[in-house]
């Protein structure tokens, strides 16, 4: 992405894009004065989808879906909507600015380093490529991997591996189809792998390289995944390798454990409406099963996501078992899939059907069978759950209460929650920024979180209010691209901020005041004058500014003491949105118990500058042994 985007630019390209226009020649049909095509969201068979130019939207009334001409171009080419809008000035001729020089500097640096690291793999991963084909062609120790493992030579082809220095390299993609790293297996020596270095290594994570935004084989399963509607997880590259080689071309890999919410939402992006795990069946796969359900059981009970489970026999992962049984009997297994409750339930009752008469086994599975319904809202799942339960434990436990309190629990503050609402509020709405400004936090990641979202903001050029109301503010754009950079707990606060859903984006850029008035309430503290001073503008402190920073860089400044801090007029009341009341009569509120200084906290966390990526093939030598790739 390039330099940034002010108001004329996406007034510009609102006016002069056309979707008609992003459609290729011939793709299009005209019924009247519309046009119609195939869906790319749902397996179409008979043109649903609807292109019309008097409204410049598409919409299908199958899938009950629509996109402007941005939105589009966000859907087909997987881009953030700053990245769409610029697509598409360049697309019509129109100037992209740079409003800033320091963020406009920044950012080239970045697309500069991208496009010298996508240079540099492309050429690497062609000298790999390479060197496998000498390797095939004597039956050298790759091939000899590769036949052991049941791969051919046109999948090796096909998924563009290679070799380097005792390792098969596999180059991973980005959704585009972009060599952006390798991960190397480790290739057996004399028949044994050697011990001492480790199986698997990845490319350093930099500007182009991170794991947790990467789905290993998306961009050569997201046809399979969108026509399907779901897609296959499992844990190793190999394994995709050789579902792809069977026919089950539906499956990708999370290069570990862990889906974390970019690869989540890459994977809903190419179409997947269910997800069927496949972990290794072993008990460190089914223990990474279970953390991947915790983690994905909200979206399941919620209904916007359906999620399976698919057991391997003990000590199998996907390649051992497709090598062994076949395709055929793979499908057979897939389509037997359990529901992902059902695989809760059944691994939480396995260890009493052992052994029925070992009491703690029974009370720890009873423990258990709390906290699983605890999760599950009433209704058909909790009574199917329920009733396992009681098939299997003679009794269904009792229903989940809330567990005891420590005697000295308090509930957390009321500031700490309106912190959060303040955040999300300036986030979301652009008019009630200037009167949030001037608040002082108390939580060390909700200062560094709202000093980000401050100083964004006064380098964001000015720009109109956003027609649709569930749009996007380009700040939560810039927020999003900054966030890998961030400290973790600020970047995780951020990112939920910034994804809010569209109904809080609806709500709070249509009427703020409610929340405003809430979120003033609460956190704007009043200063009483001290006896016997001349009573003037009633004042409340702010929070001192950090020095000492680089031009341009995002400052976390320090939370504050407890001693006297500066103070500021509180004129800034009357000027609230639709407050007529504190317009006229100027007055002050004071909340008891409202803080007037801000706690003292530990030490803020700085911001991790950009990695400076790899240095060029010249300075690695033709191969690179002593850095990884």
């Amino acid at each position: 992405m390039s330099t940034g985007m002010n108001a004329a630019m996406l007034a510009a390209v609102r006016q002069r894009a056309r979707i008609v226009d992003l459609f290729p020649d011939g793709a299009l049909q005209r019924l009247g004065r519309d046009f119609v095509t195939t869906c790319p969201w749902h397996d179409d068979r008979h043109p649903s989808l609807t292109v019309s130019p008097t409204r410049n939207r598409v919409y299908c009334f199958v899938c009950n879906r629509g996109e402007d001409p941005i939105g589009w171009i966000q859907d087909r080419h997987q881009l953030p909507f700053l990245g769409a809008v610029e697509h598409l000035a360049r697309h019509y001729g129109i100037p992209v600015p740079s409003d800033d020089p320091v963020i406009a500097a920044r950012l080239a640096a970045e697309a500069k380093e991208r496009q010298r690291l996508l240079a540099w793999r492309a050429a690497l991963q062609s000298r790999f490529q390479e060197a496998l084909r000498a390797d095939l062609h004597r039956h050298g120790p790759a091939a000899q991997y590769l036949q052991q493992r049941g791969l051919t030579a046109a999948t090796a082809e096909q998924w563009q591996l290679g070799v380097q220095q005792g390792r098969l390299m596999l180059p991973i993609h980005d959704h585009q189809g972009r060599c952006c790293g390798f991960s190397g297996r480790l290739l057996p020596s004399s028949g044994t792998t050697d011990q001492a270095r480790p199986k698997y290594r990845n490319s350093p994570a930099d500007v182009l390289f991170q794991r947790n935004s990467l789905v290993f084989g998306l961009h050569q399963a997201a046809a399979a995944i969108r026509q399907r509607g779901e897609a296959l997880l499992v844990e190793g590259p190999l394994d995709v390798l050789q579902l792809h080689q069977a026919g089950i071309d539906h499956a990708v890999a999370v290069m570990g454990t862990h889906l974390s919410p970019q690869q989540r939402q890459l994977l809903q992006q190419a179409g997947a409406k269910r997800i069927v795990v496949a972990f290794d069946g072993d008990d460190a796969g089914r223990r990474a099963t279970q953390k991947l359900l915790d983690t994905l059981r909200p979206m399941a009970i919620a209904a916007t996501l359906d999620l399976a489970v698919l057991p391997l026999p003990d000590g199998d992962d996907p390649d051992a078992l497709l090598r062994r049984e076949g395709a055929e009997a793979f499908w057979s297994r897939y389509h037997r899939a359990h529901h992902w409750l059902a695989w809760e339930v059944q691994q939480l009752l396995t260890p009493v059907l052992t052994d029925r008469n070992d009491p703690q086994l029974l009370g720890r599975c009873d423990q258990a069978a709390r906290q699983l319904l605890a999760q599950l809202p009433a209704g058909g799942l909790r009574r199917w759950a329920e009733q396992q339960l009681q098939d299997t434990l003679g009794a269904v436990p009792e229903a989940p209460t809330a567990p005891p309190l420590p005697y000295n629990w308090t509930p957390p503050p009321l500031w700490l929650h309106t912190e959060r609402r303040a955040l999300r509020l300036y986030m979301c709405s652009p008019e009630s920024r200037p009167l949030l400004d001037p608040l002082q936090f108390r939580d060390r990641v909700h200062i560094i979180a709202m000093s980000i979202l401050r100083q964004l903001n006064q380098r964001l050029p000015d720009r109109p209010r956003p027609t649709d109301l569930t749009e996007r503010d380009m700040l939560a754009g810039c927020v999003l691209t900054l966030c890998p950079r961030l400290d973790p707990a600020v970047a995780v606060l951020l990112e939920e901020l910034a994804c809010n859903p569209p109904e809080v984006w609806r709500i709070l850029r249509r009427d703020p005041q409610p929340e405003l008035e809430v979120v003033l309430e609460i956190l704007e503290p009043v200063v009483q004058p001290l006896v016997g001073e001349e009573e003037g503008p009633v004042t409340t402190p702010v929070v001192a500014q950090p020095c000492g920073q680089e031009p341009g860089a995002i400052e976390h400044p320090r939370p504050q003491g407890t001693g006297p801090s500066r103070a500021r007029p509180m004129a800034h009341t009357s000027q609230r949105i639709g407050c007529p009341s504190h317009a006229s009569t100027g007055s002050s509120r004071h909340t008891p118990g409202a803080p007037t200084t801000t706690a003292a906290g530990s030490a803020s966390t700085t911001a991790r500058p950009p990695p400076a990526g790899g240095r060029t093939v010249e300075d690695r030598g033709s191969w690179p042994s002593s850095s990884w790739i």
